[in-house]
């Protein structure tokens, strides 16, 4: 286990069960102060009497000091809600320190069958590689995650920056907390995350906007003026006139109203998340170069959470329509509801496609941080060196992330240059399917400038195809062998246009009888050594292991070994030259009473 992340989280959920325990007792103090105030405005009616000057001052300074602890009440819940966020945010990462993290999002939504390789590597649903590294506070980040599963990047570049960042941000863990607290404080929806991207791409039409700016500064002010006659008395008509007056333009701008209230309204906690994980953005002085370049966008020409700002105060004040008798008050007085909508058109003018962008870099910061997570809680994995020119596939005491460590067993292997095809033989049990997706999920983690379960690895970055759980479709009127075939074909016609791909296939042609299978492979094989591909294929057909001899040097056999001792299995699960000498499928049936 971590010793340091252990000794850091310890620390953190001793503070904030500290600190949570100190603002609850406020909360609870503070509840007695409200109910005693709220007492003091009445009492002195009772005692000095309603016409008394003494009435008037207790009362009204008891009537201040009750607001001055609601909003004081406020505050104290929100610390309350933010250190009940960092303390569960501590207690996932112990349990993680521990291997476990199945209370994690899993992004089983992602999982998709037909993928090139995500699928058979288990990078999404239960127990999944995207499970293990989640630790994402906003949809945009969570969506981000998943896409840099899918599509990892294949520029050394573009991945040595990621890599910088992904460091830079893992020597930061309290910063790392505290941002994904501000994130899970507001759950945020699917739906609601699609409607703010949205905003970047609406038109927002209203018309006659000059002439609606002048109405929303002379109609209320007309209406205050109109008012002077009713206080003193002389006529009501003036103010009864400006009210039906506002009323009437109400009833004009009606559908617009309600069209902004739809594409706005109910959002302002939404958009104080944003604001708030913004500013954290902004304010922290980063170094690396990814780093750097998406706060540069947060930041000029003037700071994103500033303009979040002033659209959340902009959704909140068209919000109070939704109290009745604010809403009648105010728009019986100050066009609120045109004005609202005036204001919110305006900003929407001068900001909405900066939106995207800003969107863009919360999600980018929030899915960084789940990889600075994992680096920082796995300080044994390394982040491999990015090779350019002719292929490499260096890697020492290589594992797989999501395997306990106590239990996991490391090898390495090593292969240079392209057209080259690895074939693995073993019993069943014995490693080959798990040692296929170690290699593949650490191919993943790489490009993704992640750190990888290994001692020391040098890789050259490039496209992945897999073909391990081919499923066969009723839907499709599709059989598994038709499926496995069309998967097959998929990664020949890629290769034939020129790519170059990591091809990792585990019994090949599963679904025929043994000659054609032979026969298929062979020729598979055949194929797949006349492109740049690299293939790491997995049998329990040792005659496949005679393509060696046909290609010296482009073909190379590996296998698992078992042993049987004691009428036992022992596994090893250690990687060595050569083709295995025992199999145990016809042991495990005379074992369990099959035959």
């Amino acid at each position: 286990m971590n010793k340091p992340a252990l000794l850091f989280y310890t620390e953190k959920h001793n503070k904030y069960s500290s600190e949570l325990k100190s603002v609850s007792k406020k909360i609870r103090r503070f509840a007695w102060y409200r109910f005693f105030a709220f007492t003091l405005i009445f009492v002195p009616l009772f005692i000095f009497g309603i016409k008394s000057w003494t009435t008037l001052v207790i009362s009204l300074t008891a009537a201040v000091v009750f607001f001055f602890l609601i909003k004081k009440n406020v505050q104290l819940e929100k610390r309350k809600s933010k250190f009940i966020e960092l303390k569960k945010l501590v207690e996932d990462e112990l349990l993680a320190l521990k291997h476990s993290f199945s209370h994690f999002q899993n992004g089983k939504e992602f999982l998709d069958t037909d993928h090139f390789f995500s699928y058979d590597l288990d990078l999404f649903g239960e127990g999944s590689l995207f499970q293990f590294l989640n630790r994402t506070s906003t949809v945009g980040g969570r969506l981000k995650l998943a896409d840099w599963l899918i599509k990892p990047p294949l520029d050394k570049k573009n991945i040595e920056k990621r890599q910088d960042a992904i460091q830079e941000l893992a020597e930061i863990p309290t910063w790392r907390l505290y941002f994904l607290a501000n994130g899970n404080l507001f759950n945020e929806t699917e739906e609601l995350n699609h409607e703010i991207k949205a905003w970047s791409q609406l038109n927002l039409k209203l018309n006659r906007t000059s002439k609606v700016k002048w109405l929303i500064r002379l109609i209320p002010l007309i209406t205050v003026v109109s008012a002077i006659p009713a206080f003193l008395g002389i006529s009501n008509l003036f103010i009864a006139l400006t009210v039906l007056l506002q009323w009437f333009l109400m009833y004009f701008f009606w559908q617009r109203i309600t069209q902004y209230f739809g594409y706005f309204g109910r959002k302002s906690k939404l958009l104080s998340k944003y604001m708030q994980l913004l500013q954290f953005v902004e304010e922290r002085e980063f170094q690396a170069e990814y780093l750097v370049k998406l706060q540069k966008k947060v930041r000029k020409p003037e700071l994103a959470s500033k303009v979040f700002k002033q659209l959340k105060s902009l959704v909140k004040e068209l919000e109070y329509r939704q109290n009745i008798i604010v809403g009648i008050f105010l728009n019986s007085v100050f066009l609120w509801d045109i004005r609202c909508v005036y204001k919110l058109w305006d900003w929407h003018r001068r900001n909405h496609k900066k939106l995207r962008d800003w969107l863009n870099v919360v999600a980018e910061i929030d899915a960084l941080i789940s990889l600075a997570n994992y680096s920082n809680n796995h300080p044994q994995f390394i982040f491999p060196e990015i090779h350019e020119g002719g292929f490499k596939f260096h890697a020492i005491k290589l594992g797989h992330p999501l395997l306990n460590p106590e239990k996991r067993v490391s090898n390495d292997i090593e292969i240079n240059g392209w057209s080259k095809v690895l074939i693995v033989t073993g019993a069943n049990m014995a490693g080959k399917s798990t040692f296929l997706r170690t290699v593949g999920v650490n191919l993943i983690l790489g490009r993704m400038g992640a750190p990888v379960c290994a001692e020391n690895m040098i890789l050259t970055p490039t496209a992945i195809y897999t073909n391990m759980r081919t499923t066969d479709s009723l839907l499709k009127d599709e059989s598994y062998f038709f499926a496995e075939l069309k998967r097959l074909k998929g990664v020949l016609d890629r290769l034939q246009n020129g790519e170059r791909i990591f091809v990792i296939l585990d019994e090949m042609l599963k679904g025929t009888n043994s000659v054609d299978k032979l026969n298929g492979s062979k020729e598979l094989i055949r194929k797949l050594v006349e492109f740049k591909s690299i293939s790491l294929i997995a049998t329990h057909d040792l005659k496949l292991s005679e393509m060696e001899n046909e290609f010296p040097q482009r073909v190379f056999n590996k296998c698992f070994e078992i042993k049987i001792e004691n009428d036992e299995m022992v596994f090893d699960y250690l990687l060595s030259d050569g083709v295995t000498k025992t199999m145990n499928a016809t042991f495990l049936m005379k074992k369990m009473g099959i035959i």
